[in-house]
């Protein structure tokens, strides 16, 4: 099993449409950072969200086929590239599976009519998007997706609003957790001793939907992975000022970083 870091980037993206900053305008490839989306690699290939550099992100990487797609949320820097699936479809007879929680599956279908309607059009993606097996409120079931287990975790990105996120534990070794204020206690015991947990924390302040860098830093010290990995980066940090700040607790994450497995 691998993980590919399609996109280690937060919601705008680095460099920043107009920023000037010593970050944007730098010239290590460590501080380019497309919006947040990993490649899962088992017997075949499982993509974690879609957002609006999913186009180039595929191209970049030289994906060509995806047997599944995760979801951990609906905001549009993970959700908005979902029509840029549709070269996944046109060949292929059944439907790409796409999995989500409750919130982002009625999101989706809300937001993209063709997909309820199922509208044979060779011009719309053919999806087949499904709840996670299980519940919000009992926990949701590990499943099997291209020869890997794959354990959602509850977790909740802005707890004023309401609004829930999804991580993934893979074979349990990998644990994907991005955009989260919160993690469901009942869940926490799927993230020990993990081999590289990777964390979404965009920057040091408290944020109002985020864990800052300290909180993330102290779930390492809790969970006790082998790696603690930081990435849904802003562009206050280059990735040479992270790896110095951190000395070896953490790791920033950067675009085409690997996991094997």
């Amino acid at each position: 099993m691998k993980a590919i870091v399609l996109g280690s980037g937060t919601s705008t993206g680095v460099p920043i449409v107009g920023c000037k900053c010593s970050v944007c305008t730098s010239s290590s490839p460590f501080d380019k950072r497309l919006r947040a989306a990993i490649l899962l690699i088992g017997d075949d290939h499982v993509l974690i969200d879609t957002g609006p550099d999913l186009r180039y992100q595929m191209l970049r990487m030289g994906i060509d086929h995806l047997s599944a797609v995760l979801y951990t949320h609906f905001h549009y820097d993970h959700l908005s590239g979902l029509d840029d699936l549709r070269p996944f479809t046109f060949d292929h007879k059944e439907q790409l599976l796409c999995y989500a929680n409750i919130q982002t599956h009625e999101i989706i279908l809300s937001r993209y009519p063709y997909i309820r309607e199922n509208v044979a059009y060779t011009t719309v993606p053919r999806l087949r998007v499904e709840m996670l097996p299980g519940n919000e409120e009992d926990g949701y079931s590990a499943f099997n997706l291209a020869g890997m287990r794959i354990q959602p975790i509850r977790m909740v990105h802005i707890p004023k609003a309401g609004v829930l996120s999804t991580g993934f534990v893979v074979d349990g070794k990998f644990g994907y957790l991005t955009d989260f204020k919160e993690i469901h206690s009942d869940d926490e015991k799927y993230l020990y001793n993990l081999e590289v947990l990777f964390l979404g924390s965009p920057i040091e302040k408290p944020h109002i939907s985020h864990i800052n860098h300290g909180e993330a830093l102290a779930l390492f010290d809790k969970f006790k992975p082998a790696r603690g990995v930081i990435g849904h980066l802003s562009h206050y940090y280059s990735h040479a000022e992270l790896t110095q700040r951190w000395q070896g607790r953490a790791e920033p994450a950067y675009d085409g970083m690997e996991f094997k497995f």
